[in-house]
C-alpha cells in the first residue's frame, strides 16, 4: 500500500491504515488473524468510525478481508518498510482488560474495599488465580493499585481522590503549554490532519455513538501528540503516565457528560494556531483550554467521588 505516490496530503483512513499496519507488524499477527475495530479503536485512541475506515481502506488494497457476521481478517502480511515509520506513534500504555475495569470500577463505587487480596479477587470475581495476577499487574502497571508491604494489595489514592484528579490537571497546564513553547518543537502537518480528522469525525457522530472510551482515546491521542511534537521525552512521558493513572476516573467522568463538542472545537482551534506557526498564541489557548476543561470535569468528579 502506497499513500505517497502522488502531492495529495494522505486521508485520516489512509494515515490509520499505516499505523494499523505498524500494529500488525510489531506484534508479528499472522494471516488469517482476527483484526477487531474495538481492540484496535483502544490501541490507536480514536472512535471505532475511522478505524472502520481504515480497515475498509485496507480491504481494498488486499490486507484485509471481511467475512460475513464475523468482521475483518488479515490476508496479508505487510512489507517491514510500509509501517515501521509510523508503528513507533502508538500508545503505550497498558492494553487493560475488562477484568480490571471490573475491579476498578467496584473499588469506585464503594462496593471493593481499598486493600485486598487475590483470594478476595478469585472468590468475588469467579476467575482463575492466573486471569487475577494478570490483572492486578496490569494495573500496578498503570500506577492504580500497589502491593502492601508483606500481602495483599491497595488501590492508590489518586483513584478515589478529588484532590489528586485536580492535580492532575494543575499539572498538565504545567507541562502541555511548554512543549509547544519548547525550542525543539516541530510541527508536523500530517500528524495534525490525522488529529483535525479524528476531532471532525467525534463532532460529527450522535452522542450515543461515542462511548466515554471512545472520548477519553480521542483526547490522550490530541495531547499526547501534541506534547510529542516537542521532542522533548521527558515531557511525553510524563503525560503519559498521568494519562495512565486517570483513565478510570476519566472513563466515569466522560460517562456523565454529554459529546464534548466545545473541546473539539477547541481543538481545532489549536491545531490552526500551531499550523499557521503561531506557538505562543497556541501555549497560551491550551492554558485557557486546560483550565476551563478541569473546571467542568471537576465539578462532576465531586460528585462520583462523593
Amino acid at each position: 500500500m502506497d499513500t505517497t505516490t502522488n502531492s495529495k496530503k494522505p486521508t485520516s483512513a489512509e494515515l490509520l491504515a499505516e499505523r494499523v499496519l505498524g500494529h500488525v507488524l510489531e506484534h508479528n499477527l499472522e494471516i488469517g488473524a482476527h483484526i477487531k475495530e474495538t481492540e484496535f479503536a483502544g490501541v490507536l485512541k480514536v472512535s471505532r468510525t475511522p478505524i472502520r475506515n481504515a480497515f475498509l481502506h485496507l480491504q481494498q488494497n488486499g490486507f484485509l478481508v471481511k467475512k460475513p457476521n464475523q468482521g475483518f481478517f488479515l490476508a496479508k502480511v505487510p512489507e517491514q518498510t510500509q509501517a515501521a515509520q509510523l508503528s513507533s506513534h502508538d500508545s503505550e500504555a497498558t492494553d487493560l482488560s475488562p477484568l480490571c475495569y471490573a475491579i476498578g470500577q467496584d473499588y469506585l463505587s464503594g462496593t471493593l474495599k481499598k486493600s485486598f487480596t487475590e483470594n478476595e479477587l478469585i472468590s468475588r470475581y469467579q476467575q482463575s488465580r492466573k486471569s487475577i495476577q494478570e490483572a492486578l499487574i496490569a494495573m500496578e502497571k498503570d500506577g492504580w493499585l500497589q502491593r502492601n508491604i508483606g500481602y495483599g494489595w491497595e488501590f492508590n489514592e489518586f483513584i478515589s481522590s478529588p484532590t489528586a484528579y485536580a492535580q492532575s490537571y494543575r499539572f498538565r497546564q504545567l507541562i502541555e503549554p511548554e512543549a509547544i513553547r519548547d525550542p525543539s518543537f516541530v510541527i508536523e502537518p500530517t500528524r495534525l490532519q490525522m488529529l483535525r480528522m479524528s476531532q471532525i469525525d467525534i463532532l460529527n457522530n450522535k452522542q450515543k455513538l461515542v462511548s466515554a472510551a471512545d472520548m477519553f482515546n480521542a483526547g490522550v491521542l490530541f495531547h499526547e501528540t501534541i506534547v510529542g511534537m516537542s521532542n522533548n521525552v521527558f515531557l511525553l512521558d510524563a503525560l503519559k503516565r498521568v494519562n495512565r493513572l486517570r483513565r478510570l476516573v476519566e472513563y466515569n467522568v466522560n460517562g456523565k457528560r454529554p459529546v464534548p463538542r466545545k473541546e473539539c472545537e477547541e481543538h481545532l482551534v489549536l491545531i490552526g494556531l500551531i499550523e499557521e506557526g503561531k506557538l505562543t498564541e497556541a501555549a497560551s489557548f491550551l492554558e485557557t483550554h486546560l483550565s476551563r476543561t478541569a473546571k467542568e470535569k471537576e465539578e462532576i468528579a465531586q460528585g462520583l467521588f462523593g
